[in-house]
């Protein structure tokens, strides 16, 4: 590798290197802080939705407790609480008989131990249209193992079975009023007479309930309810505060303190299991098992599947996302394109999930930017180096034609001098015979119109690239300049062992705006080259033709030499450039004749092109603009 080389490589890399690592380094900042903006967002993201699924626990579980609150006796269509009696009332309509107040629950409903469907819509099973939809919907086979819960035979057992008891306390309290108004003396006076047993609250665990179950369960139940109790040791149920779970917590359940005024009774001990979720099928229930001396009862809510999937979740969803975090309700089985995929809740909507949506994208262009900069850069720094290293490959090429230059013009130079010093001192000498000293004069005349040939093209190049050589172009007949021109190149050819030159010109003038000298340096260097590399075929002779095509006049100078291969027949005309070849290793030559005649004929508005001659050698062409013709007088 040459020093200017290295010098080259080296600035390149130097400039290249702190470049490119300061638009890495950059990338990388950028990706660090995109990496950072994403987990920052996915945080936040995940924060938003433990506080959404919190949400909705924290309000099934509400929903839960409210429920687990409300005593036996409000699912039978009647009772007697203490503040009915107080007011002279000897019964009340239960608050589930209505509407639900909670667009969340659709229906309520009782199983009894004997199986049979109780709704507080009707005195008796089937007494309601409602009643009858809300019976089938739990007699339907995918509320069996639900059914199953209840256990005994639901027979009255010392006046305190559930159903003998409380079930028919309000409806007889009901029929004796409906009696007295008809006039029955004896119902008034039993209405007026009841007595509101006052029930106590034993919270036992899911566990009691099953061995109970296990211990009084007849024959007559099908199903099992074994799928039920999995299913709520799956859920976490919260106890009211200063009950456990484990064991049975005692408490005496009133809405109010009872009134001392009202006639009361001792009456039964209830045992209660907290009220859990459950999914039958398509429906979700609140459900739990009321159980009294070996019997026990089933009473829960059936949830309305579409108010919770719909507007409760929508409006829990608006009350505690943030703008920029909100998400879509989605299946769970469809969460492909989220961002961000959480179940809304394990046990009570499985099948559906919060979809956060990708966050808002990273600023506009910021990444895309940073690698289209270092791509940039990349591709600059490359072209940069890349055309350094041209540089420098161009530069050790001029240096090494230049030096081949050098050498062959003073090649060129050390012939004709050498001659004409010989020769002059031979004359001075007197060492000359007079029937010589034509010779002599003849050879005195021709190196130094070689030697002045020489030096004008080195001279003309010299001028062109400094821009100092301005062409004086003028219209003329460029057929009659190359037919002088020719003329006074017949000696020098036949010198050099040639017939004469063939020289093909059309009849009329061929009018170009040239400069003669111009042209006549480009056709005697052109003839020149032919001279030089047709040598070994000059029995064939040269051949200069001068055609008009279209607006361009064309000069063809043709020999049978070995031609030009056609990879060399564009860069010839490059300065100090010669086709490689063994053959033509000593031929004399500085490289600058063909470069010259493109120059010239570029100045002309021209083109100078090299081909190949039809049946063997070199044709060289060199195009000129004809002259515009002269406007005729009108």
């Amino acid at each position: 590798m040459s020093p200017a080389r290295r010098r080259t490589l080296a600035l390149g890399l130097g400039v290249a290197a702190p470049t490119l690592a300061l638009a890495l380094g950059w990338l990388l900042s950028g990706l660090r802080e995109r990496d950072m903006l994403a987990e920052q967002r996915q945080g936040e993201l995940v924060q938003a939705a433990e506080l959404l699924r919190a949400a909705v626990r924290e309000g099934l579980e509400e929903l839960r407790r409210r429920e687990d609150a409300r005593p036996f006796e409000h699912y039978g269509r009647f009772y007697r609480p203490p503040e009915v009696l107080a007011l002279g009332e000897a019964v009340a309509l239960s608050p589930l008989a209505g509407e639900p107040d909670d667009p969340r629950i659709s229906a309520y409903f009782q199983i009894d131990p004997d199986g049979r469907v109780r709704t507080p819509y009707a005195l008796e099973p089937g007494g309601s249209p409602r009643a009858v939809a809300v019976e089938a919907l739990v007699a339907a086979a995918e509320f069996a193992p639900l059914r199953a819960l209840s256990f005994g035979d639901g027979r009255a057992s010392d006046g305190h079975a559930l159903t003998a008891t409380l079930n028919q306390l309000g409806n007889a309290a009901y029929l004796d009023i409906a009696e007295a108004r008809r006039g029955d003396a004896g119902a008034a006076e039993r209405a007026q007479t009841a007595r509101l047993p006052q029930t106590s609250r034993n919270v036992v665990s899911w566990d009691a309930i099953q061995s109970q179950q296990a211990q009084s369960a007849p024959p007559r139940q099908q199903a099992s309810a074994g799928p039920v109790f999995d299913a709520i040791q799956q859920q976490k149920v919260t106890y009211p505060e200063g009950q456990a779970q484990s064991g049975i917590a005692q408490g005496t359940y009133l809405s109010k303190p009872a009134l001392s005024d009202i006639p009361q009774e001792a009456g039964p001990s209830l045992d209660y299991s907290p009220m859990a979720y459950l999914r039958l099928g398509d429906a979700v229930v609140l459900q739990r098992v009321v159980s009294h001396a070996g019997a026990g009862s089933v009473q829960g809510a059936v949830l309305d599947r579409g108010q919770l999937e719909g507007a409760w979740l929508a409006a829990l969803v608006a009350r505690h996302a943030l703008p920029e975090t909100t998400p879509t309700i989605a299946p769970a089985s469809d969460v492909a394109g989220c961002a961000l995929a959480r179940p809304v809740h394990d046990e009570v909507l499985p099948g559906l999930a919060f979809c956060f949506p990708a966050g808002p994208p990273a600023p506009a262009g910021s990444l895309a930017l940073q690698l289209g900069v270092l791509l940039g850069l990349g591709g600059v720094v490359a072209a940069a180096i890349a055309a350094i290293a041209r540089a420098a490959r161009r530069a050790d090429e001029l240096s090494a034609q230049k030096t081949a230059f050098v050498s062959a013009v003073s090649h060129e130079l050390r012939t004709p001098l050498t001659t004409l010093r010989m020769h002059a001192e031979m004359l001075q000498e007197g060492l000359v015979t007079p029937e010589r000293l034509p010779v002599f004069y003849d050879d005195l005349a021709h190196e130094s119109v070689r030697l002045s040939r020489l030096v004008e093209n080195v001279l003309a190049v010299a001028q062109l690239e400094e821009g100092r050589r301005v062409l004086q172009l003028r219209p003329g007949d460029l057929a009659a300049q190359i037919r002088d021109i020719v003329d006074e190149q017949a000696r020098h050819v036949e010198r050099r062992g040639f017939p004469p030159v063939e020289l093909v010109l059309p009849d009329e003038p061929v009018v170009v705006r040239s400069d003669p000298q111009a042209v006549e340096q480009i056709l005697v260097n052109l003839l020149d080259n032919a001279l030089k590399y047709a040598a070994d075929a000059r029995a064939a002779g040269l051949r200069v033709a001068l055609a008009v095509e279209g607006a361009e006049a064309v000069l063809r100078v043709q020999d049978r030499g070995p031609g030009i291969p056609e990879a060399d027949r564009d860069r010839v005309f490059d300065r100090f450039y010669r086709v490689a070849r063994e053959r033509d290793a000593h031929t004399p030559g500085t490289g600058l004749g063909l470069a010259l005649v493109r120059e010239l004929a570029r100045g002309h508005g021209g083109e100078a092109t090299a081909h190949a001659r039809a049946g063997g050698g070199a044709e060289l062409q060199v195009r000129l603009p004809l002259a515009p013709a002269p406007a005729r007088p009108t």
